[in-house]
């Protein structure tokens, strides 16, 4: 099984470098079940960090792209790279391999651990984009807040201790005012900075990595021969009408089942 985690932006070309590509691969090829193999790939294209609903709409084209080329190559699932899902449902349109969206696969993954969970994110610009996140994954009832560290993402790593002390100073106040139960990391580079478990130390709540949710559930869609409904994401009609159809992955993904 090959899983492809798209970041929708030249994160390579970017003050982490394409060293920063090669570390979130290790991670997760660590955290995968045997006989699954991680790649990493950024595009060329669209905004060098995601913190507003105007770059995340900048982010979809590129990544558009690259979804249906990795679809085309026979990728079992794309993961797309960004905790507000930019673009996830247009992707699932266009192809038929499993694309999973690492903010709702936490959500999910969060409404399973506790009865109310806060998101830890980034900058108060990105709160509304993740409110609405909730609402379209379907768990608006049982998201208890959305709260920032207010530290921008391509300064997380510049003092990962202050990163840390920030979102525990920030999940306490989830847990405390908010009454979650459960956190959810709310930015990709903060959950590949590998501090989740340290903070479930120091908060006493599980914390939810969106990196680590996002590969178990694209790794449990392509080991069962699961994708998207096709009827929920159809072909668009103007491409249906040129004959286009979504390609299948190696494994013969196909209007949500194995063929």
């Amino acid at each position: 099984m090959e899983v492809v985690y798209l970041i929708p932006g030249p994160m390579s070309q970017g003050p982490l470098g394409p060293e920063e590509l090669e570390r979130r691969r290790a991670f997760l090829q660590t955290a995968a079940f045997p006989g699954t193999t991680v790649r990493v790939e950024d595009v060329s294209e669209g905004p060098p960090s995601i913190e507003s609903a105007y770059e995340e709409h900048l982010s979809v084209p590129g990544m558009l792209k690259a979804v249906g080329r990795l679809a085309e190559q026979g990728v079992d699932a794309v993961i797309v790279g960004c905790f507000g899902d930019p673009g996830v449902d247009a992707a699932r349109e266009l192809v038929s391999i499993p694309v999973v969206g690492p903010g709702a696969a936490a959500m999910l993954f969060a409404c399973a651990l506790g009865h109310r969970f806060s998101i830890v994110t980034v900058l108060d610009s990105i709160i509304h984009p993740l409110q609405r996140l909730a609402w379209d994954t379907g768990v608006p009832q049982k998201l208890a807040s959305v709260r920032s560290v207010g530290i921008p993402v391509l300064n997380l790593y510049k003092d990962r201790d202050r990163l840390f002390r920030r979102v525990v100073e920030v999940g306490r106040a989830c847990v405390k005012a908010d009454g979650a139960d459960t956190l959810v990391l709310g930015c990709m580079t903060m959950a590949f900075a590998g501090q989740h478990r340290a903070l479930e130390d120091a908060l006493g709540v599980p914390v939810v990595n969106p990196a680590l949710a996002a590969l178990k559930l694209a790794e449990a869609l392509a080991a069962t021969g699961m994708t998207h409904s096709k009827l929920a994401f159809p072909v668009p009609p103007k491409l249906a009408a040129q004959g286009r159809r979504a390609p299948k992955s190696a494994t013969g993904h196909t209007a949500g089942r194995p063929s």
